[in-house]
């Protein structure tokens, strides 16, 4: 690991609390990332999540577990751009990743930092590199349709960039470099919707909410329902459970 991006987990963990767990691997056992795009590897974690969840549908199972993982290999690249300046390379040749105690992927730790270039083209090539192949294997494993995990894709890179925006003190910056971060997948090839926004308000504070585009399915498994922000819920009940989060 070089020294900048040494510095940038440093300052990113601080800032960011859950990305600390995502870039130690406390103890787990870490293996090339490049795993990741293992057809039969990914078969597992899906025969894996239906163990846990109750599940016998692989479409529901890969998108649960896509669902966190996408999470994480956004987030880390996002999290270190915003507070330090410059992005955890998202390459996954020379990466080592682990897992969770429950299967999921926990986090990722790369080996050099990628300079944030004005209006993102690189990271966004990098990152569309790096999870194209992981989303054509688990399409395979588990028969999630791609678009549905670009989708997600989307929603995740809101979602850690509004996080990340809190670690900087400006929530809606996160969604600023959303946006960007998005066209600039969109203008390199990639087919993944825009992110979307609401702001959200209680009393008198109001915060921005990603606007899902993505399900994670959870609630056709055994005993549970949909999320606060599924976007399979009224919209009024979903602003509802939101108004509810605001802080």
């Amino acid at each position: 690991m070089d020294e900048q991006l040494r510095r940038a987990y440093e300052l990113t963990a601080r800032r960011v609390p859950m990305i600390a767990d995502q870039i130690g691997h406390r103890g787990a056992a870490s293996f090339p990332a490049v795993r990741l795009t293992d057809p039969g590897w990914l078969a597992d974690r899906v025969a894996d999540t239906s163990s846990r969840w109750g599940s016998d549908d692989p479409r529901v199972n890969g998108t649960l577990w896509w669902y966190s993982a996408s999470s994480t290999l956004t987030g880390i690249p996002i999290a270190t751009a915003l507070v330090a300046g410059v992005a955890a390379h998202p390459r996954l040749g020379d990466a080592r990743a682990f897992l969770t105690e429950d299967g999921y992927l926990g986090g990722l730790t790369a080996s050099s930092a990628l300079p944030v270039t004005e209006g993102q083209s690189e990271l966004a090539s990098e990152m569309a590199a790096a999870l194209t192949p992981i989303i054509d294997a688990l399409a395979a494993a588990s028969g999630v349709r791609r678009a549905a995990m670009w989708a997600i894709a989307t929603d995740s890179i809101a979602n850690r960039a509004l996080d990340a925006g809190d670690g900087v003190g400006d929530r809606n910056r996160g969604s600023i470099f959303a946006r960007e971060l998005v066209d600039a997948m969109r203008g390199a090839g990639v087919v993944l919707p825009r992110p979307r926004f609401v702001d959200v308000q209680a009393g008198a504070v109001t915060r921005r909410f990603t606007q899902r585009a993505s399900c994670c399915l959870i609630y056709e498994t055994p005993g549970s329902g949909k999320c606060v922000s599924c976007p399979r819920r009224p919209a009024e009940d979903r602003l509802k459970g939101l108004a509810a989060l605001v802080t």
